[in-house]
């Protein structure tokens, strides 16, 4: 997440399989059972102005996420936002391992990268500047369970430590493109807000208000989409 939301992080998220109704669905399960892709739909009060994807796979307890985004903001045919986003983010065991991040925000650039050394070290570096944070904080993409008990998170854009409260507000149906699913809802508050939808521990909704009081939500397109 997700970037406006950065998609969008104990990797329970590796169910890779069937039935968007049930839970997230892997389009080519045959084709590779240890790697599966997901595309999210971005729109802006109901407009579509981008997309996320999400590319997993899992060698052995590793699991590597490959993150991209691109959100186009079009007023009188001329544009007026653009936004585009990288990562790459390493899970070994149930654990974080790396992040790291390229992103254009209309035209401001940023290089974020996040390591968790085996002796509990962890190095977070922004555009070249390095430091040591005395705790773990998790990339906020949002893309599985691992930020539900973070006080921190890093901003997946920018590389800045926030502050988070995340509030667990149980499971509701809510429809996707056109089919009631039963998810989890997840709201964050702090210096980031968010309200996430996970689906067997992987997120199918990410909803925010943009600084125009905008909604902004990314939802997860069902695999026989086009």
């Amino acid at each position: 997440m997700f970037r406006i939301f950065a998609l969008l992080p104990s990797l329970a998220l590796l169910l890779i399989g069937p039935a968007l109704a049930q839970e997230p669905a892997n389009p080519n399960p045959a084709a590779n059972p240890n790697a599966v892709s997901y595309v999210f739909d971005i729109t802006r009060d109901g407009n579509k102005i981008g997309s996320d994807t999400l590319d997993i796979t899992k060698d052995g307890d590793t699991t590597t996420a490959k993150i991209g985004t691109t959100i186009s903001v079009v007023v009188a045919f001329i544009e007026v936002y653009h936004f585009d986003h990288s990562a790459v983010e390493v899970w070994k065991g149930g654990k974080f391992v790396s992040y790291s991040a390229q992103t254009n925000a209309n035209g401001t650039k940023y290089d974020v990268s996040e390591t968790a050394s085996d002796d509990g070290k962890i190095n977070l570096t922004v555009n070249g500047e390095t430091q040591e944070l005395a705790q773990l904080a998790v990339p906020a993409t949002f893309w599985n369970n691992g930020f539900v008990t973070a006080s921190q998170v890093i901003d997946a854009d920018k590389g800045k430590v926030l502050s988070v409260q995340v509030q667990d507000l149980g499971d509701e149906p809510i429809d996707m493109n056109g089919q009631q699913v039963q998810a989890h809802h997840y709201q964050v508050t702090g210096e980031l807000k968010r309200d996430v939808w996970l689906v067997n521990d992987m997120a199918v909704r990410i909803k925010l208000r943009g600084s125009d009081n905008s909604q902004i939500v990314s939802d997860l397109r069902p695999a026989t989409a086009e």
